[in-house]
């Protein structure tokens, strides 16, 4: 017999392992309805130490109390949070997180960019010009955000994995790096704060997200730190050529 336990909802049953397909690798909890990938004995040791994120044990603490002990853990806590994380639990609950928090976050921090321009304080004359579609463009962003979040999460963890590849880094399926990157999501809670709010929260989500590459991915700082700052060195190998070129011509 094998226990299986849905990382979800904890719901657990013993199946005859003569039951289970020899290349079976996802199943689907008949209790809450996710869909989470099997591991076989040698692989479940490897995670037996992580278990669902608050968010993901939703069900049992309530939404709220999912929300807040998730947001608490990732932005005070992110190396316990991330080194119980599961690497291998789904992407659809992770995704659900960083969707919810980075659009509203998203919408606070658009309101207090327009608030600042429509006031007048970086242009006197640029309040009546923006006031005038203001309604307009905020309902536009409203219905935008989920999509261009949804788009930022996908390619920000496609080009984080892509680095750590680079660096012999990436221990782990791209599915961990997702998982990091999308709880990643709640130190955007600063741009509750007006004009300093998203500068805190992007250097913020930028150290919560190598500590939980690091755990989730189990390797070194130093990796990590090299694989982020490559885009940095292009940038300044294409700046010193360019300067280079105008300074020859």
């Amino acid at each position: 017999m094998v226990e299986i336990t849905c990382p979800q909802c904890n719901y657990t049953k013993s199946i005859p392992l003569e039951k289970i397909p020899p290349r079976a690798r996802w199943i689907r909890c008949p209790n809450c309805g996710n869909r989470f990938e099997y591991l076989r004995k040698e692989e479940a040791a490897i995670t037996e130490k992580r278990h669902a994120t608050p968010w993901e044990r939703r069900l049992q603490l309530g939404l709220w109390g999912g929300i807040k002990q998730t947001l608490k853990s990732v932005v005070f806590s992110p190396r316990r949070m991330f080194s119980t994380m599961p690497v291998r639990a789904g992407w659809r609950e992770p995704l659900a997180f960083g969707l919810l928090v980075g659009s509203i976050s998203s919408m606070v921090a658009f309101f207090w960019n327009f608030l600042i321009a429509t006031s007048g304080l970086l242009n006197p004359l640029a309040g009546l010009s923006i006031s005038l579609s203001l309604p307009v463009i905020f309902l536009s962003f409203i219905f935008l955000s989920p999509l261009l979040v949804t788009v930022n999460l996908f390619i920000s963890s496609s080009i984080i994995h892509l680095l750590l590849l680079l660096v012999g880094g990436a221990k782990n399926r791209f599915e961990a790096t997702f998982r990091v990157v999308a709880y990643s999501q709640a130190t955007r809670v600063w741009s509750i704060l007006p004009f300093i709010g998203s500068p805190i929260g992007w250097a913020w989500k930028t150290i919560v997200q190598i500590i939980g590459l690091k755990e989730a991915h189990e390797i070194s700082y130093l990796r990590i730190v090299v694989a982020f700052s490559i885009p940095l060195a292009l940038l300044l190998l294409v700046a010193g050529g360019a300067i280079f070129l105008i300074m020859r011509l």
